[in-house]
């Protein structure tokens, strides 16, 4: 009989309902995944059926347009005024009539037909500029395939194919329009012929107006489909959607549709086959599976009740004999184990805990036994209070603390017997908060049976002691801690000193500050603790210094001496700080205490005392003692570093007759600007200095180890400093003009003697005094003939620039074996004594002076003029040009508008102008170069990375730049056939433009071997001897009108 509150019925049908309910789950999640694949499978076999037929109509289309539009291109204008010539050249087009069952006619720009294929159709004079087709091929000049509509003649569905007719200028004049009847047989019968399945097949669609251009079932050709929102399916469909889906079509059944455009004409091909036929095989499989399941699960539940009740019959004898002892009254006994599985083990289990409770209640005895001896022996008090304020009870220590030498002395006692009389009053409200329910904390003070006095904390609760509530107390002897903390009230005190003092633990954290510390320092208490002493680090001391300090703290365990700190507003300021370690019984730091007072003003004292030493009073510059001293300071360091030092002795021009006319103190101000404006001029590292009267010198240190670039270098400084002086000074209400002479001399070693050092450079300032004044002299007459030698160089380029000296000469860039695709342009100075400058002289020399951005903006234009010219010349029209521009010229605000105007006013062509960027060029700038780029590039000008791989590359800003070539720098080209590196890197450039959509060239090529190789990688532009040298522009005019020619080797 089934109990519902029978453990053998539960288990039995929660057992049967967990099998079931698996079961059924796996049966039907296999059924869906089953029918799931099935679509899947059937969807992807379907669309490729559909994909191949959209293939092969676009294929047909695209074949038709493609002859179409080679019969168009043989119809010349002269044929389009002359019917009778145009309806000729058709009926000579036998293809045409082929390929297209409607035959074709030939429409004039009005859209009447004027000739036509076969000429039975009778369709000429008839207008059908209506169309929308041929609307677009006549107004765009765009080939295009109309929608399906009832032909004017033959009034049977069709579609038209139109291409444009051109006269020789590519003007539409025409247009030749092929037509395919679809109510005949036609290349589109792989549509109508096919059909998938028993009930299926195929349709082609225009989306444009929604028609169905052919079909497996003709009848539904040019049946036009449901408008939109009807079927959200078709809409999508129409919008370019490709794939397969389960739809409802306009009918109203089911079908697995899928469906591919054809991009040539704009339509979709789509294969339905009704989900009835195409799912059948699985709506059979199911049904048989469901019932299987069913069968399984009426076995199951027959076999799982049998089971249940033969395992647990030993169970339920347990508990008819466990309802029996408990019924009896007597003592729990072991249950006989009847077998030995998991029934028997729990029984067994059920017997040992019979044990186990024998053996807790032991246990527990001897736990109240240990209990009682930890509280004998626990070093702080522990008593209990009654509701009366009696004492209870008290362990030994408790004892102790109030001198009794036995618990019969006191029990009974009121506890505040030996409490001093001001605590006692406390201490009954605590008595009287604890009875309440609360837990309290309270220190006071006793006097001992004996005398003694103590300060004793206790921690009370609350505690039920045979149904009365009493207080239960932890109590601990704090007389020490009491007294430590008198002492730090006294060290309290002292620690408010006049001299600020700072409290860190070991770790350096602040732990307490006093108030001359937040005097000194501007911090407040709040603002300082927690922080470490680093808060007030100045910076003006380096890492060996506070390392050197605390070692001696480590050693000694103390430290004193001057330091420079930072105070909050910033200002930094000299202290005398004392730092002295704390230490506990053990000899181990617990804490670091900090002094120090401010010593701002002696530290001024100190300055003011220095200052008069080695400082001039009037001008504040260095004097005579500091010049000197700092001058042996740095003839060692020039000695030890190879490197020059310079000594410029200046002398005011005329500056006795400011004196004797306008006074002395006009000239004190003088001095003063002219220190100024000293300063201003040289760096911080090196010395101006007053020798007196209008005698300064300026020392410069640490210049090149090149005695012609330390020269170059002084002469800037000097021609800075006597640019400086010759501005007009505002004396008062006067204004004055004042010039210098200056003598430079050079120095590189400490051997030479400071006193002939000096005499030099006050030699070489007479000498510019002799000159003409307001310049400068070198002392070393060959260092002044180099300095002379580049200022004349400078002064011919810049008349150069203005003269145009300058000539371009062009070197052929080539692709495959020599067809020349354009040239870089490359400057050569003819000077009219020199003959050819180098431009490896006097580029450099452009770009320090600033000469190089009206020498570029030449050669820019002169390029663009060229261009300009090529472009009216058919053999030379489409040449390029590739000039360098310098980080100079594309750093400039208005680079931009400045090649936008060339452009402009040249007329050249941007698409023939490349401009060559150099790998520096990305160092500064990067986000700016990138922008100016872009909207270069947006005008149509071509940008190449000139000697990539030589210099600074960053793939991430590579990947980022608008360009269009790269260029294997001629250093890599030149061993690329014995050096494996530079094979290696010209490769790796290759497949890296490659890899980045870019062209590649090679510069430098010199043999044909070099060439091959560099074929071989995949690189098929040039430039270099073996092709061509530079040349004048027009040697290389008559070069490039060659297409193909022998490469030279001169």
């Amino acid at each position: 009989m089934f109990h519902w509150n029978s453990l053998k019925t539960r288990v039995t049908l929660f057992t049967l309902a967990i099998f079931l309910a698996s079961i059924w789950s796996l049966a039907l999640y296999s059924s869906r995944m089953l029918r799931n694949d099935l679509e899947r499978q059937m969807s992807e076999q379907q669309f490729s059926a559909v994909s191949l037929i959209a293939a092969e109509i676009d294929r047909e289309l695209a074949l038709r347009l493609k002859l179409l539009a080679g019969a168009a291109a043989s119809i010349s204008p002269a044929m389009m005024d002359n019917a009778t010539a145009l309806q000729t050249r058709l009926l000579e087009l036998p293809a045409v009539e082929v390929l297209f069952n409607g035959g074709a006619l030939a429409v004039n720009l009005d859209g009447t037909a004027i000739a036509e294929l076969p000429r039975s159709a009778q369709r000429i004079g008839i207008n059908y500029r209506d169309r929308d087709y041929l609307i677009k091929t006549l107004t765009e000049g765009k080939s295009s395939i109309g929608q399906p509509v009832i032909g004017k003649k033959s009034l049977l569905p069709v579609f038209d194919m139109a291409v444009p007719i051109r006269n020789a200028q590519g003007k539409v004049i025409g247009a030749l329009v092929g037509v395919i009847n679809l109510g005949s047989p036609n290349f589109l019968s792989q549509v109508t012929d096919t059909t998938y399945g028993k009930t299926g097949g195929a349709f082609l669609i225009t989306p444009q107006n929604r028609t169905i251009v052919a079909a497996f079932d003709k009848s539904r050709i040019m049946e036009v489909l449901p408008a939109p929102g009807v079927n959200p399916w078709i809409d999508r469909f129409m919008q370019g959607y490709e794939g397969s889906a389960i739809v409802v079509n306009p009918h109203g059944l089911e079908v697995l549709v899928s469906v591919k455009q054809v991009p040539v004409a704009g339509w979709y091909t789509s294969v339905i086959l009704p989900t009835a036929e195409a799912f059948a095989s699985i709506n059979v499989l199911q049904q048989r599976m469901l019932l299987a399941t069913l069968l399984l699960s009426l076995l199951a539940g027959g076999l799982t009740w049998w089971m249940l009740r033969r395992e647990l019959s030993p169970l339920l004898d347990a508990a008819k004999a466990l309802t029996t002892q408990s019924e009896s009254g007597q003592p729990p006994q072991a249950l006989p184990i009847a077998r030995q599985d998991e029934i028997g083990d729990l029984i067994g289990g059920f017997n040992h805990l019979l044990d186990t409770l024998g053996q807790r209640e032991a246990a527990l005895k001897d736990s109240e036994l240990r209990l009682r001896t930890i509280i004998e022996n626990e070093p702080e008090c522990i008593k209990i209070v009654d509701a009366q304020g009696r004492l209870k009870q008290m362990n030994p220590a408790g004892l102790a603390m109030i001198e009794a030498d036995s618990l019969e002395q006191v029990v009974g006692r009121l506890i505040t017997t030996v409490i001093t009389p001001e605590y006692r009053a406390a201490f009954e409200e605590m008595h009287r908060r604890v009875l309440a329910g609360e837990s309290v904390r309270m220190i006071f003070e006793v006097i001992g049976l004996k005398g003694g006095h103590r300060w004793l904390e206790t921690h009370a609760v609350p505690m039920l002691d045979n149904g009365e509530m009493v207080q239960l107390a932890v109590t601990r002897d704090v007389t020490e801690r009491k007294q430590a903390e008198a002492d730090l009230r006294i060290a309290a005190a002292a620690f408010e000193s006049q001299e600020g003092m700072v409290i860190t633990d070991t770790a350096g954290v602040i732990l307490r500050v006093n108030r001359a510390f937040t005097a000194i320092t501007g911090y407040t208490a709040e603002e300082a603790v927690g922080q470490t002493p680093r808060l007030l680090k100045s910076g003006r001391h380096s890492k060996e210094f506070y390392r050197d300090m605390w070692e001696t703290i480590g050693r000694s365990g103390g430290w004193q001496g001057e330091v420079w700190d930072r105070r909050k507003n910033g200002e930094i300021y000299p202290k005398w700080l004392t730092i002295t370690a704390v230490k506990n019984n053990d000899g181990a730091v617990t804490h670091y205490i900090g002094t120090h007072f401010d010593i701002t003003e002696r530290k001024q004292a100190e300055d003011r005392i220095e200052e008069l030493a080695y400082f001039d009073q009037l001008t504040g510059l260095a004097n005579r003692t500091l010049l000197l001293d700092r001058l042996k300071q740095v003839m060692t360091a020039s000695s030890r570093n190879d490197s020059h030092g310079a000594l410029l002795f200046i002398d005011l021009d005329h500056f006795k007759t400011l004196n004797d006319t306008l006074g002395h103190d006009m000239g004190d101000l003088l001095l003063k600007q002219v220190a100024q404006r000293l300063t201003m001029c040289v760096r911080d590292g090196d010395t101006v200095a007053r020798l007196g009267g209008d005698e300064f010198v300026v020392m410069l240190a640490n210049l090149s180890a090149s005695e012609r670039d330390a020269a170059t270098g002084v002469e800037a400084v000097t021609e800075k400093i006597l640019a400086a002086l010759n501005h007009a000074y505002q004396l008062n209400s006067v204004a004055f003009h004042s010039t210098a002479s200056i003598g430079v001399t050079l120095f590189r070693d400490q051997f030479a003697s400071i006193d002939d050092l000096m005499k030099q450079a006050d030699l070489a300032m007479y000498k510019a005094k002799e000159t003409g004044r307001n310049t400068f002299r070198f002392f070393d007459p060959a260092m002044e003939s180099v300095v002379k030698e580049r200022a004349a160089l400078e002064g011919d380029l810049r008349r150069a620039v203005e003269g145009k000296q300058f000539v371009l000469h062009y070197q052929a860039q080539v692709v495959g074996k020599g067809r020349v695709t354009g040239a870089e342009v490359l400057v050569r100075w003819q000077h009219p004594d020199r003959g050819m400058v180098s431009p490896a002289e006097f580029i450099p020399l452009a770009e320090e002076t600033g000469m190089i951005l009206p020498l570029g903006h030449w050669v820019l234009e002169t390029a663009c003029t060229r261009l300009a010219t090529w472009a009216a010349q058919p053999e030379l029209a489409h040449l390029t040009i590739a000039v360098n521009v310098s980080a100079q010229q594309i750093n400039r605000p208005d680079f931009v508008n400045q090649v936008l105007a060339v452009l402009q006013h040249t007329g050249a062509d941007p698409r023939r102008l490349k401009l060559e960027l150099t790998e520096s060029l990305l160092v500064h700038n990067v986000e700016e170069i990138i922008q100016k780029m872009f909207v270069l590039k947006a005008a149509g000008v071509g940008f190449s990375l000139d000697d990539f791989g030589t210099g600074y590359s960053s793939l991430s800003y590579l990947k980022r730049l608008p360009l269009d070539q790269l260029k294997i720098d001629q250093s890599f080209v030149r061993d690329v056939l014995t050096d494996p590196n530079d094979a290696a890197i010209a490769r790796t450039v290759v497949a890296l433009a490659q890899s980045l959509g870019l062209a590649v060239i090679a510069e430098g090529v010199e043999t044909e071997a070099q060439r091959d190789f560099l074929a071989s990688e995949g690189c098929h532009a040039y430039q270099g001897y073996f092709f061509s040298r530079p040349l004048p522009i027009e040697g290389f005019e008559q070069f490039a009108r060659r297409s193909e020619f022998p490469p030279e080797n001169s």
